[in-house]
């Protein structure tokens, strides 16, 4: 019984994996996807961080 419950808990991981990856082509494909780009040197960086990882320039809240 448990290896049944953990083939089933696999298949949909993979499910949801192949269903993100299929979500994130199509948007690619699109031109939906838009790349963050520091303020001040114009290079692609996280929003995740208060400051660009490149220049180290403070980045602002609203995108």
């Amino acid at each position: 019984m448990g290896a049944v419950v953990r083939d089933v808990a696999e298949l949909l991981v993979v499910v949801a994996l192949g269903g993100m990856v299929v979500t994130v082509v199509r948007r690619l494909l699109a031109g939906q996807l838009r790349v963050y780009r520091c303020a001040v040197c114009a290079r692609p960086t996280s929003r995740g961080y208060p400051r660009c990882r490149h220049c180290g320039c403070e980045q602002p809240d609203a995108l």
